[in-house]
């Protein structure tokens, strides 16, 4: 079987971006996602040379992983969280009030990594009939695009 279709959507102003996504699942493992573009960069108007990630807010029905990547060779861990099956997880991550280790104000991608492409994808595994992963996620232009 393949995953369920996702509901989503992008807001772009050039400068500042907000992105939904939402899906529930009716079957398990096979209906898994793997590098699911979250944010496609390139998609953007203007196109930002990278975007960094502000915030996110999660909310995680069942014993689900999600992990949130930079995509590259080798993705570049966002964040990761675990649902459980008998409560609704919720999760809110504000990057801008982190230690300076997350540059910027954000959580910043390294681009330098290999293969950098800087979309944000999403990768799910776990999943079961009766899941559900909702996720807003705000984003912010890095550099010159």
């Amino acid at each position: 079987m393949a995953a369920p279709t996702p509901v989503t959507w992008t807001r772009w102003n050039g400068t500042k971006g907000l992105a939904y996504w939402n899906a529930a699942f009716t079957a398990g493992a096979p209906d898994a996602f793997t590098d699911t573009v979250l944010v496609d960069v390139s998609a953007l108007n203007p196109i930002p040379a990278a975007v960094k990630v502000n915030s996110f807010h999660a909310e995680i029905n069942g014993n689900v992983l999600v992990l949130l990547e930079f995509d590259g060779t080798t993705d570049q861990v966002i964040y990761q969280m675990e649902g459980q099956t008998d409560v609704m997880h919720v999760v809110d991550q504000d990057f801008t009030i982190g230690p300076t280790t997350l540059q910027k104000g954000g959580h910043v991608p390294d681009e330098a990594m290999a293969g950098f492409i800087g979309d944000i994808l999403l990768t799910t595994t776990g999943n079961a009939a009766g899941d559900e992963i909702t996720l807003t996620l705000e984003f912010e232009k890095m550099g010159d695009g």
